[in-house]
């Protein structure tokens, strides 16, 4: 048994051991002298006794092995299959574990940085006006064909989504080819371009539209994106407590007049508030906005405010908490809860009734949207949390025509991709 009292001893190579005691480890690491909690370090353990060889699932609790825990014998720093690990043995009551950490380990947990690298991506990304987009739009524009059977050109549509929060397919094969298909049903669903665009992130996510839906202009339409009336900027399916993370539009016809696809980035427009206005960018974190669906034998409901930020993942240069979503949906938008009759904080509604105009007027100045009319055979792929998507109003007065099809794939499987196809980078 070790007491708190520090033991001392000979430095080794790039990694060696300098003291220890039941509190901590203090290893010498290249250039640095570093101290690691023991809870962290046992709690890190990915032994066959800490975690399942075959499920890779963990074993044991972290409360568990915060009781007496104590170090056996002193470290020791050890090559195996030519890189030094640091040898720990843990003891608990009458029992002893043995632990092992790769030195790449110990290298990558020095800080917040190098923890979060692989997991988290906040410095690729580009929060971009017109001229930021335009000039780049050869980058996030890849061949149909090549999406399927180069993993460099899927690489590049996941990093672009990351980056920019849009990426365009062209070449899309044209379902009106196929006669299997004609219209969506269950035993089709998956052989749809857009559903197999989307397989590639992960499962497609149902909602009440279905795994797929159309987007047509309808008569006594249940929903605004099935009209012909210009449709604002929004995202979708807010009134979610999980709205989807990207949406898939293949544009199967499009030749009516009018009819062009904006499209604006929601986090260049929060963090122009935070810069100009940070009382009113704070409100607009604070202040629930409802979002509702009540339409065709439906009720969804979700409040959220304007700007939710990821109060763990930061920029590593500045220390700011990093922009996790926006929420904006004004056509899905029903009665504040809060304010309705004398404001609660009058102070806060103005400041955030200040901060909604002036995200509405970055978003609605024409020099930070992208505007496009998207031709035949082309599909788009947007974040939904991030890049607000709108339509002008369209006419088929010409004798054209406009077919869309759709379909959302999770959050969580599009950053399972973004890890993985950038795991060995």
């Amino acid at each position: 048994m070790f007491s708190r009292t520090t033991r001392r001893v000979t430095s080794l190579r790039q990694l060696s051991l300098k003291s220890f005691n039941n509190a901590s480890i203090t290893v010498n690491l290249k250039e640095k002298t570093v101290s690691f909690d023991n809870v962290f370090l046992r709690d890190s353990c990915d032994s066959p006794d800490s975690v399942d060889a075959s499920t890779r699932q963990k074993s044991f609790t972290t409360a568990s092995i915060t009781r007496n825990l104590e170090i056996a014998e002193p470290p020791k720093v050890v090559n195996e299959n030519g890189e030094q690990n640091l040898l720990v043995k843990w003891k608990q009551g009458n029992k002893i574990h043995e632990s092992r950490y790769l030195e790449s380990f110990l290298q990558k947990s020095l800080s917040l940085k190098e923890r979060f690298n692989g997991k988290f991506f906040p410095e690729e990304k580009v929060y971009w006006k017109k001229t930021d987009l335009v000039p780049n739009l050869s980058e996030l524009k890849v061949d149909y064909n090549d999406y399927f059977a180069k993993d460099e050109v899927f690489q590049e549509v996941v990093n672009n989504l990351n980056k920019y929060g849009l990426s365009f397919i062209e070449n899309v094969e044209d379902p009106q080819n196929d006669p299997k298909l004609g219209s969506i049903k269950t035993e089709n669903e998956h052989l749809w371009p857009v559903a197999k665009l989307a397989s590639r992130f992960g499962y497609i996510k149902k909602t009440f539209y279905g795994v797929l839906f159309d987007v047509k202009n309808e008569k006594n339409a249940k929903n605004i994106a099935n009209t012909n009336v210009f449709l604002p900027l929004h995202m979708d399916l807010l009134y979610y407590e999980s709205p989807p993370g990207l949406q898939l539009l293949h544009f199967i016809q499009n030749t009516t007049l009018g009819g062009e696809n904006i499209f604006a980035d929601s986090f260049a427009a929060a963090y122009s508030i935070r810069d100009r206005d940070p009382k009113a960018y704070e409100a607009l974190k604070k202040v629930p906005i409802t979002y509702h669906y009540n339409n065709n034998n439906e009720y969804y409901y979700y409040m959220r405010p304007l700007v939710v930020e990821d109060p763990y993942v930061k920029n590593f240069t500045t220390g700011e908490p990093q922009i996790k979503e926006v929420n904006y949906a004004p056509p899905f938008q029903g009665p504040f809860e809060l304010n309705a009759t004398t404001a609660e904080d009058p102070k806060l509604w103005q400041e955030f009734l200040r901060g909604l105009r002036l995200f509405e007027d970055f978003i609605n100045d024409p020099q930070n949207q992208y505007e496009v009319k998207l031709p035949e055979g082309s599909c788009v792929i947007f974040d939904n949390r991030r890049v607000l998507h709108s339509r002008n109003q369209f006419s088929d007065s010409n004798g054209g025509d406009r077919w869309l099809m759709g379909t959302y794939v999770d959050g969580d499987s599009y950053r399972s991709k973004l890890r993985k196809v950038n795991e060995t980078q």
